[in-house]
C-alpha cells in the first residue's frame, strides 16, 4: 500500500477511535451525575411554586375518582392579585363526556355546558376549584411540603424539560386541600418531576387516589402573564 494511502488510513481510525472515545465519556459522565437530595429538591421546589404567580396547567384523572367529574383539563392559572382561572376541560355529566369551557373568577365558577353560553355555577370550591392550585397555603406548594419519605428516583424528560423524579408519601390533609373531592383517608402516593436546571420549577404531580385511580398535573409557561375575566352571564 503506499505511504499516503496508509498514513491517511492510520489517521482515520485514530479519528473514528476518539469520537468513539469521546461519546462513551460523555454517556458515562452523564450517567453517573449524582443525583439531588429529596429532601432539600421538594423544599426548593415548594419555595418555587409558592412565588410562583401564572401557570398553565393539563390535568388528566386516570380511572375513576369518586365526585370528580374531570377526566382532562387544560388551562392557565393565575393567583395575582387573587386566585383565577380559565381554560376547557372533559367532564363526565349523566354518564357522558362533554367538552366546556370555564373560567373561575372570584371564587365562582362559570362554564358553558352549551357552547358559547355561560351560566353561573356558584361556589367553584363546591364542585372544584381548579385556581386553588396556585394557592400557596392550599396548592401545589403544600403538596410539595407535606411529601415524606421523598426518594430520588431518576432523571426524566417531561415536554422537552429536564425533570428529577421524587416519590413519596402525600398526607391526606394536603390531598383533600388540593382536592377535596378526592376525600383521601390516609397518605397517597405521591410523584413530583421537579426541573433540573438550577430553576426548581414543579413540572408535574401526580396524586395516586387508589388502584388504577390517580390525578396528575403537568405545569409549563411559568410565570407567563395570565388575564382572567369574568364571562357575561
Amino acid at each position: 500500500m503506499p505511504t499516503r494511502c496508509r498514513i491517511l488510513t492510520a489517521l482515520a481510525a485514530l479519528s473514528a477511535a476518539a469520537a468513539l472515545v469521546a461519546g462513551c465519556s460523555s454517556s458515562s459522565e452523564e450517567n453517573s451525575a449524582p443525583l439531588p437530595d429529596a429532601a432539600a429538591l421538594l423544599t426548593e421546589s415548594s419555595q418555587s411554586t409558592r412565588d410562583l404567580k401564572n401557570v398553565h396547567l393539563f390535568l388528566t384523572v386516570t380511572g375513576k375518582i369518586k365526585d370528580l367529574p374531570i377526566r382532562t383539563l387544560n388551562g392557565d392559572l393565575t393567583n395575582d392579585p387573587s386566585t383565577a382561572a380559565q381554560g376547557d376541560a372533559t367532564i363526565t355529566l349523566a354518564g357522558s363526556a362533554i367538552d366546556i369551557d370555564f373560567v373561575v373568577f372570584d371564587k365562582t365558577l362559570y362554564a358553558t355546558l352549551t357552547p358559547n353560553i355561560w351560566s353561573d355555577f356558584g361556589p367553584a370550591a363546591d364542585l372544584y376549584d381548579v385556581s386553588a392550585i396556585l394557592d400557596p397555603a392550599i396548592g401545589l406548594a403544600n403538596v410539595l411540603t407535606n411529601f415524606t419519605d421523598p426518594n430520588v428516583d431518576a432523571r426524566e424528560t417531561i415536554n422537552g424539560v429536564e425533570s428529577v423524579r421524587v416519590s413519596g408519601i402525600v398526607s391526606a390533609d394536603a390531598v383533600n386541600k388540593i382536592a377535596p373531592r378526592i376525600a383521601a383517608t390516609g397518605p397517597v402516593p405521591g410523584t413530583a418531576w421537579i426541573r433540573a436546571d438550577g430553576n426548581y420549577d414543579l413540572v408535574r404531580v401526580k396524586l395516586d387516589t387508589g388502584p388504577g385511580n390517580a390525578i396528575e398535573m403537568t405545569l409549563s409557561e411559568w410565570g407567563k402573564p395570565v388575564t382572567v375575566a369574568k364571562p357575561a352571564v
